[in-house]
């Protein structure tokens, strides 16, 4: 009878411990991830107007060196399509009603955006704090999750195809990214990323520049 017992308490003690390895299993960020009701980074403009319906109006204006027509919602919500090709390249969100993936929403803590997306060193971008995810194979899309300088909380969510910085756009225009194409270089806006609290190794990329 003791060694059932045993026996049955050593189960019971292996499968926490292999429940406990799952749900403390780090996260990874997926397609997803880098898509916004229905529609991905890099769809085409007929596939958003198809998913999303009509806008309350658009705008063409250059955003991030890229000429984008921005089409805004009555929800709040912003998409960007580049003029050059007509591809989806940014979403803005309203983060007061947007719900991702595994119910991350504005208030998340970072102890649940590192469990769904796995840790990132916060990088300073514009004044604000930014956790930066790339999709797999697409180096220059982005997930950026703004969080609180404090306890590293989700603020706000950005989905992005543009290029942060001067040195992504100059990669992008070498690798012949067509969204580059209608760029206007005098109006930049890039977001300024501070990479001094960064370690100065030089297989450090930022952005997936370099892979």
């Amino acid at each position: 009878m003791v060694r059932k017992l045993s026996l049955l308490l050593l189960l019971l003690l292996t499968i926490a411990a292999m429940l406990s390895t799952v749900c403390l299993a780090a996260g990874k960020v997926i397609d997803e991830d880098f898509s916004c009701k229905g529609v991905m980074l890099g769809d085409s403009e007929g596939i958003l107007q198809s998913k999303w319906g009509e806008s309350l109006y658009d705008k063409i204006a250059v955003k991030q060196g890229v000429k984008v027509r921005t089409y805004v919602y009555k929800d709040r919500s912003e998409v960007s399509v580049a003029v050059a090709d007509g591809r989806v390249v940014d979403f803005t969100v309203d983060m007061e009603k947007y719900v991702a993936r595994n119910n991350v929403r504005q208030g998340a803590t970072k102890f649940w955006l590192e469990k769904i997306y796995g840790k990132k060193q916060r990088q300073f971008l514009d004044g604000d704090y930014y956790l930066i995810y790339n999709r797999e194979n697409h180096p220059h899309q982005h997930l950026l999750l703004k969080v609180d300088a404090g306890d590293g909380h989700l603020l706000d969510l950005r989905i992005t195809g543009l290029p942060l910085n001067e040195a992504e756009r100059a990669a992008m225009r070498e690798e012949g990214d067509p969204i580059l194409q209608e760029s206007d270089a005098d109006d930049t806006g890039f977001m300024n990323i501070d990479m001094s609290s960064l370690p100065q190794d030089d297989t450090v990329r930022l952005e997936g520049l370099g892979r």
